[in-house]
């Protein structure tokens, strides 16, 4: 009788769960995946709840307009002794006749009684009120607080300020996965392909759009002028009005100061959201345990918020994860915050193109399946003065 191929592995003991080959066991693996980070993107939902509509053009404008220029300055090294009634200004279209204007370094009040926009130039009427004419210097600040008129007076010329149109792109994101028609067929311990998929690929899908809302710069690409590619432009592409470098440890005073800043403007309210990395979430949390509270409700649209009062305004904290350190040099937004006026964002996606399922895109000789997630959507961010972003913090 032949002799069997190989040596065998005798077993002089009763089998058990670590003398027989593994490969004989039954594998217990839980059906569900355990995925890191399910949800990393709050700021995607503070817009889409905030404001959210379609657009019918790539290229889509908004409306902004200031309120009247109430604040110039004295142009001439030389300065001007305190008769002199003939002065060069900054810029002379932001005044009328009629006009009252204030010097706060001296405290003087004088009248415009000539305005020549070519030069800057004014002809005012010193000394309007008990307080004395004084020199006045280059650079001295020039505030209109308003306007006087003689008694019987006819009106004054009229004069109003343009509008500005900011705008942004559209940007197509597109997320495709599939399956192999042998693998549909297949059993695995996720369960069925396609249902698994169509979940895991939705997140990704939600974080490549937050991500390029967060930190897209606005572009177009014409090199093929039958299908341009557009960039979307993201919040740190707008939000260029207060950004503050803490460049270091931030202290209470530094936020103090930033806050100013950030609430000299109204916009819509004198709250603002404040999506932190981590380090910087964690000094606020030591900086101002006074001041905190753990706040919920529908102005915190479903997010996990702590709110900051300052005497300037409030600050809404939450915590967003995709504000990363980095790889390896740090260099990433790991000592970012961003302060958003909700009242002043919106999502806006191309008309019938927010995001979509595209089930079985697969071309007819696929021996498989194919679907995709597909958005074209851009972000608005209007009036940037009310928004602001924090960067540079260590501890």
């Amino acid at each position: 009788m032949p002799h069997p191929a190989g040596v065998q592995t005798v077993i002089r003991a009763p089998e058990s769960t670590e003398n027989i080959p593994s490969s004989r066991r039954v594998r217990d693996v839980s059906r569900r995946i355990q995925y890191l980070d399910p949800s990393a993107a709050p700021l995607t939902v503070l817009t889409k709840k905030a404001s959210s509509s379609s657009v019918y053009n790539p290229k889509f404008e908004w409306i902004e307009k200031d309120l009247p220029a109430r604040w110039d300055a004295v142009n001439n090294g030389a300065g001007y002794t305190s008769g002199d009634t003939s002065i060069v200004v900054d810029h002379a279209a932001y005044f009328s006749v009629g006009d009252i204007v204030n010097i706060p370094r001296t405290g003087e009040r004088a009248r415009v009684s000539t305005v020549t926009t070519g030069s800057n130039t004014l002809v005012i009427v010193r000394s309007v009120g008990p307080t004395a004419a004084a020199a006045l210097l280059d650079n001295d600040d020039l505030q209109i607080i308003g306007n006087a008129y003689a008694e019987g007076a006819n009106a004054g010329s009229e004069k109003s300020h343009q509008e500005s149109y900011p705008y942004n792109y559209t940007q197509i994101i597109r997320t495709p996965f599939g399956v192999t028609g042998t693998e549909t067929e297949g059993e695995n311990y996720t369960g069925p392909d396609k249902p698994r998929l169509r979940a895991e690929k939705s997140i990704e899908h939600m974080i490549d759009i937050e991500r390029t809302i967060l930190f897209g710069e606005r572009d177009i690409d014409t090199s093929s002028t039958d299908n341009p590619r557009r960039y979307t432009g993201g919040f740190l592409y707008f939000a260029t009005s207060n950004a503050k470098n803490f460049g270091g440890v931030m202290t209470e005073a530094e936020v103090e100061d930033w806050c100013e800043d950030l609430f000299h403007y109204t916009g819509g309210s004198d709250t603002r959201f404040l999506a932190c990395a981590p380090l910087p979430i964690s000094v606020l949390d030591q900086l101002g345990v006074a001041r905190l509270e753990l706040v919920t409700g529908a102005d915190t649209l479903g997010l996990s918020v702590k709110q900051y009062v300052t005497s300037h305004g409030t600050l809404m904290i939450t915590k967003h994860r995709l504000l990363e350190a980095g790889y390896t040099t740090g260099d990433g937004y790991g000592g970012h915050m961003l302060a958003v006026d909700p009242n002043k964002i919106a999502y806006r996606f191309m008309r019938n193109r927010d995001t979509k399922l595209r089930m079985d895109i697969q071309a007819n000789d696929l021996d498989g399946w194919k679907d995709e997630y597909l958005t074209e959507c851009g972000w608005q961010v209007s009036n940037p003065q009310v928004h602001g972003v924090g960067s540079g913090i260590t501890g």
